[in-house]
């Protein structure tokens, strides 16, 4: 992957153990994992008519160097938007992630 393409910057988080509670049950949160140079590539978006109100998706592709971690468990912040990871791919044997995302509703 060319270094030129990567012009963006975006977030990584991970659901993680904070602390534990009273009763000793585990909190969770949202802690940033790393902050990469990434290639953003949008792919579609799209508005319908749903239950008497219109309802819209944002679509994205990122392009990223090859991390091992990533799962769609995971999220990115992307421009001040959080957005959920629905697919991982490895393109080249581990040169690059690619991952689709869909932004959160607010």
């Amino acid at each position: 992957m060319r270094a030129g393409k990567l012009d963006k910057r975006l977030t990584i988080v991970r659901l993680t153990e904070t602390g534990r509670d009273g009763a000793n049950q585990p909190i969770y949160g949202w802690s940033d994992v790393a902050t990469v140079w990434v290639q953003a590539r949008p792919v579609r978006g799209e508005e319908r008519f749903q239950a008497q109100q219109l309802a819209g998706t944002e679509v994205m592709t990122f392009h990223i160097r090859y991390r091992a971690d990533l799962s769609v468990k995971d999220r990115v912040r992307y421009k001040g938007k959080e957005w959920d990871i629905t697919a991982v791919r490895e393109i080249g044997r581990g040169v690059v992630s690619e991952f689709d995302c869909q932004a959160r509703a607010e």
